[in-house]
């Protein structure tokens, strides 16, 4: 089965130029030997100004298996990180949220790999700041979205919260399907609207928009390979 998840880091000052471009350079390998062994599916890596983003999926027999995990996979970037006190320990990738994804992926790789294989796909990464009494309202609607199974859009789409602000990894072209398969229209929806989707977001952080298009430090999936 695919696990996805996502994760944020925050990078020191000095985490640029060659000795930097070396450690992605290190890690990218890393990511590119572990899909060849069949233990990752994707992962990509983005960047905006001193925090880092990664989306995985991850290849494991059931959910809960250890797998690989971001901070053995990311290792050689550790000295350009600062460490996030979690209960169990200071780590440099904090875990994200699941806060709503579109799709629930396929057991059979081919399947869920299929649109990526039929269009040249760009990998894309977004955030947006949410002010932080709209936080759970923002969940609780997307929470709705998924479970009711009926908006359609990218395949691949998958956003994950830490703290107030919130990760976007989704692909282009747009694959539009959603989790239930049914053309029907989303009464979820309707209530979202209704609470104001743009009173959520505090765009002056996120340069005038709700969702942010950030840089990709670098992607790697089973289908390049």
């Amino acid at each position: 089965m695919i696990r996805r998840s996502q994760y944020r880091c925050s990078f020191k000052d000095d985490a640029k130029g060659a000795d930097f471009e070396k450690v992605l350079d290190v890690c990218k390998e890393e990511v590119t030997a572990l899909i060849k062994a069949g233990k990752l599916c994707n992962v990509s890596f983005y960047r905006y100004e001193n925090m880092g983003f990664l989306y995985m999926e991850e290849i494991v027999s059931e959910e809960k298996e250890e797998g690989v995990g971001a901070e053995n996979l990311m290792h050689a970037l550790a000295p350009f990180l600062k460490t996030w006190p979690r209960e169990e320990g200071d780590v440099c990738f904090a875990p994200m949220i699941k806060a709503f994804y579109q799709y629930n992926p396929e057991e059979d790789l081919d399947k869920w790999e299929h649109e990526r294989t039929t269009a040249v796909k760009t990998r894309v990464g977004r955030v947006a700041f949410a002010f932080p009494e709209k936080v759970t309202s923002y969940v609780k609607y997307h929470k709705a979205l998924t479970d009711e199974g009926l908006l359609k859009g990218d395949k691949y789409a998958y956003i994950s919260l830490h703290e107030n602000l919130f990760f976007s990894y989704f692909e282009e072209p747009r694959n539009n399907v959603n989790i239930s398969g049914a053309d029907k229209e989303s009464e979820v929806l309707k209530e979202w609207l209704k609470a104001d989707p743009e009173s959520h977001f505090d765009r002056v952080k996120a340069k005038g928009i709700n969702f942010l298009v950030i840089p990709c430090l670098f992607t790697v999936d089973r289908v390049d390979l």
